[in-house]
């Protein structure tokens, strides 16, 4: 492997990279599709798996599909009007639910603790299973009290985890989802009376002997460790797996997101603001936080006779209170090109297609000679996140195909936050 090589495989998340590749398989191998694919070729594509897949895959694998073309130097065939507008038809017909992971109730993982420790108890002559075990307590309980995604559990690395007894941990992961450019971060978890992520981490390590490496690893039927980290495919199993050895109720629900879901559900019941929940957790944006967040215990009903014991009757000739104002997201964009060479590259045709393809939808207004101003609605955009980057990813494909460098940034003025 080059130089080049090795920086353009840490440059994209093995996650992205193992579902990229699972994505352009099912094109390729299962469906028949031809790479490099025509527009009509994908659009029929999305046609055919309309009613096998939920809209949110199709939009993956046309992802997987634009990054396939991009990597190998052709014409994006997913930006065409007619797969823009097969999608968007299928979403009109195929509505349907998001489906979510079961939040982890805290007395569910108490069960399962509970069930755990008493059979770490009476496995000592069992080394395989008393292994597993510790590993599956730990990973229950520092991914529930810091609110883990399943892959930044994965990516834990002994060496990354600093200790201190009776205090807490201190998790650096180099990369997460949010961590775009991998600057990486340091998450701290504090050490608890009952269910505590610290000891459990503790035993775990000092009885599995790992001073280095993946935290979380396979274990074999003799009791060996893996080198290497769990396989994501496996967690899953794992989690269900203790749920059920516990009688925790509608065990085959629950998955990876339940120990985030689970966590921000009893931190919001305890009187966590959203900023609080939000800068703890890692989320940059309210909507993908509220994703996360169920109603609380309150039925409906209750919430509104509260309203009505505490407030008169409005008079039926008062004027009526006017509907909220739509709410706007203001967005400053800097786009600078340059040629690839002397003579070579194309900038005037790059800004203008920029222009009109990726900042005119959004009632664009120039401040400057590369300086933009947007403004989109609120309820159109489900995460703030996956917009600017999508957003960049478009300007940098366009600079690319005309043969320009592209220094770009996105930035939100009211709460300062940058993308670039």
């Amino acid at each position: 492997m080059t130089n080049v090589d090795r920086y353009l495989d840490a440059a994209v998340r093995d996650n992205t990279r193992r579902s990229y590749a699972n994505a352009i398989r099912h094109f390729e191998v299962e469906w028949g599709g031809l790479l490099p694919a025509s527009p009509q070729n994908v659009a029929r594509y999305l046609a055919e798996n309309a009613e096998k897949l939920a809209p949110s895959t199709l939009r993956h694998r046309l992802a997987a599909i634009a990054n396939w073309h991009a990597q190998q130097g052709f014409v994006d065939p997913t930006r065409a009007s007619v797969v823009r507008h097969v999608l968007k038809g299928i979403r009109a017909v195929h509505t349907s639910k998001a489906r979510q992971a079961r939040p982890l109730q805290v007395e569910g993982l108490t069960l399962v603790d509970d069930a755990i420790r008493a059979a770490i108890a009476s496995e000592h002559s069992d080394r395989p299973a008393l292994l597993r075990n510790l590993r599956d307590r730990a990973f229950l309980l520092v991914g529930f009290w810091r609110g883990f995604r399943t892959d930044d559990l994965l990516g834990l690395r002994v060496e990354n985890v600093t200790v201190a007894p009776g205090e807490g941990l201190d998790l650096y992961l180099p990369r997460s989802k949010t961590d775009r450019q991998a600057d990486g971060r340091h998450f701290k978890v504090p050490a608890l009376s009952r269910l505590c992520p610290v000891t459990a981490y503790q035993d775990w390590i000092t009885e599995a002997g790992l001073t280095s490496g993946p935290v979380f690893r396979a274990i074999d039927r003799w009791g060996h460790v893996g080198e290497d980290a769990l396989h994501p495919n496996s967690v899953i199993a794992l989690l269900r797996s203790a749920f059920s050895r516990a009688d925790v109720a509608f065990s085959e629900e629950y998955s990876g997101h339940s120990l985030r879901r689970g966590f921000a559900g009893w931190a919001a019941a305890n009187g966590w603001s959203l900023k609080e929940l939000m800068e703890y957790v890692g989320w940059k944006d309210v909507r993908s936080a509220m994703r996360y967040l169920d109603e609380p215990g309150i039925s409906l009903r209750d919430r509104f006779e509260a309203g009505l014991a505490t407030k008169s009757a409005i008079p039926t000739d008062a004027p009526q209170a006017s509907p909220p104002p739509v709410q706007n997201i203001k967005l400053d964009v800097r786009a600078i090109l340059t040629r690839f060479g002397r003579s070579m590259g194309h900038p005037k045709r790059a800004r203008e297609l920029i222009e009109k393809t990726c900042l005119e939808p959004y009632a664009v207004k120039r401040k400057g000679s590369s300086e933009y101003g947007i403004c989109l609605k609120q309820a159109d955009v489900e995460d703030l996140d996956e917009f600017a980057y999508a957003l960049l990813d478009d300007m940098h494909r366009i600079a690319e195909n005309n043969q320009c460098f592209l220094e770009a940034q996105v930035r939100r003025p009211d709460t300062d936050t940058s993308w670039d």
